[in-house]
């Protein structure tokens, strides 16, 4: 090899290396990811009896940009951001599912809920399904959570809606919106506002 040669290896190989040590430079200062999961603020004060009524609550389809193991939140006009280092510890949907169905199981007496997917072996003790999409789910900048949904509630034997199809909204502010964990606070309150009206409607149904 000429000493040309030499000359245009080693300058190669330079620029590997510095190539490969801004990478481990990059890596070793990225922040680490951080997790948080929902959950119910709601006491238990139910009082659930052998021959209480069952809700199925679920599915609930959820929007497709909430598919994801990051939060998402919404920046200007239609920018949606997604936080690469805070993330769900579940799947969104999970959370859903569980903690309405736990918010509505506290609120009631006498009625108790299964959040979807249920087993098979109880499928036919479900009375009634609660079913429907979440349109919209997250925090803007200024930590606002909103809550879009469609549902009713129809009799599993029958199909009959005893709670015809609606769209719903509800809102809550986050204490400090740039926190995470703030917000998923303000997300729990929403979901308690939703599950507020759809005990309504299932009392209502049930003192038919």
């Amino acid at each position: 090899m000429n000493k040309k040669n030499v000359m245009i290896a080693t300058s190669q190989l330079i620029v590997c290396v510095a190539i490969i040590s801004l990478g481990l430079t990059a890596c070793s200062t990225s922040p680490p990811v951080r997790y948080f999961s929902l959950s119910s603020p709601v006491l238990d004060g139910r009082k659930d009896f052998n021959e209480a009524v069952v809700l199925g609550l679920g599915p609930m389809r959820m929007a497709e940009y909430l598919n994801r193991s990051q939060i998402v939140t919404r920046g200007a006009g239609a920018e949606v951001k997604v936080d690469e280092f805070n993330r769900w510890a579940e799947p969104l949907a999970v959370a859903f599912h569980r903690v309405v169905s736990t918010d509505i199981d506290n609120m009631m007496d006498g009625v108790s809920v299964l959040a979807f997917p249920w087993e098979s072996a109880v499928r036919s003790q479900v009375n009634y399904r609660l079913l429907g999409d979440v349109v919209r789910f997250d925090a803007d900048r200024s930590g606002r959570v909103v809550l879009e949904t469609q549902w009713g509630i129809t009799e599993t034997d029958s199909g009959k809606a005893v709670v015809k199809p609606r769209r719903t909204r509800y809102e809550t502010q986050a204490g400090s919106p740039d926190d995470p964990a703030a917000v998923a606070s303000a997300m729990n309150e929403t979901l308690v506002k939703f599950s507020r009206d759809v005990v309504s409607e299932i009392q209502a149904v049930l003192q038919e």
